[in-house]
């Protein structure tokens, strides 16, 4: 390679070796650097969730026109555009999370015996990650519950829409229409989009503006997001004046 290229949001180390000097006979000082990088996309997935979701609003105010007339094919294009537009913006939320995690897991020491009991007893993905970031931040009793129970939603979603059933079954009431529909229209729209990405990026907004890490290397990798969250909210996140 003729060099490496650094790009915002890249995290760049010089790994055990990779800096070695050597002295000619000549005394002439050469070198070779050797360097390993890393780009963080928590904040990337975090933007595509807001587009999808600002996507899946538009929709839906399609959909809610489309509804109040008799077009029964504009009925019925709008409700599916609408389902394209949320389903990617609850899995682009919850990859974030997903991302987050898996820095946050780089610097927390898990007992090998917790691995174990988490692979023998199928522990669900939002009970793994809640324990990873109560190893690597200091959250009171309260806050890792809250914690735990809005994972446990951004995932039921998330499995929803990449392991998806393949049975024939009842409708579902939409809550909006009024009427009976296949499950996933009722379960991907924006409304429920709106509330996954609101819930997995005031988790991170949280964490990374108020946690209070364990470890130093955890600490220095929020400066960095909080900066590049910063940019994505640059009024502050929506729920930072209210609970989710």
């Amino acid at each position: 390679m003729s060099g490496v290229f650094i790009s915002r949001g890249m995290t760049v180390a010089v790994p055990p070796g990779g800096l070695t000097l050597t002295v000619g006979d000549d005394g002439k000082v050469e070198g070779n650097l050797t360097l390993h990088v890393r780009f963080d996309v928590c904040p990337t997935w975090v933007e595509i969730a807001l587009q999808h979701l600002e996507d899946a609003k538009a929709k839906q105010a399609l959909r809610v026109s489309a509804w109040s007339g008799n077009d029964e094919e504009q009925k019925a294009a709008t409700l599916e555009r609408e389902f394209e537009a949320s389903m990617p913006a609850v899995m682009a939320a919850s990859t974030a999370i997903e991302a987050f995690y898996a820095q946050i897991q780089a610097h927390v020491s898990l007992p090998r015996g917790l691995v174990n009991k988490w692979r023998t007893k199928r522990t669900a993905r939002y009970s793994q990650v809640t324990q990873v970031l109560q190893r690597g931040f200091q959250l009171k009793p309260k806050d890792v519950a809250a914690l735990q129970q809005n994972l446990k939603e951004i995932y039921r979603l998330r499995d929803l829409a990449v392991h998806p059933s393949g049975k024939i079954q009842a409708p579902i009431l939409h809550p909006e229409l009024g009427v009976g529909v296949e499950w996933r229209f009722a379960y991907f729209r924006a409304h429920n989009a709106d509330l996954v990405v609101k819930a997995a990026t005031w988790i991170l907004w949280d964490l990374v503006n108020g946690g209070k890490p364990k470890d130093k290397e955890i600490q220095k990798y929020i400066d960095v997001l909080q900066r590049r969250l910063a940019a994505l909210f640059p009024d502050g996140h929506p729920f930072s004046k209210q609970q989710v």
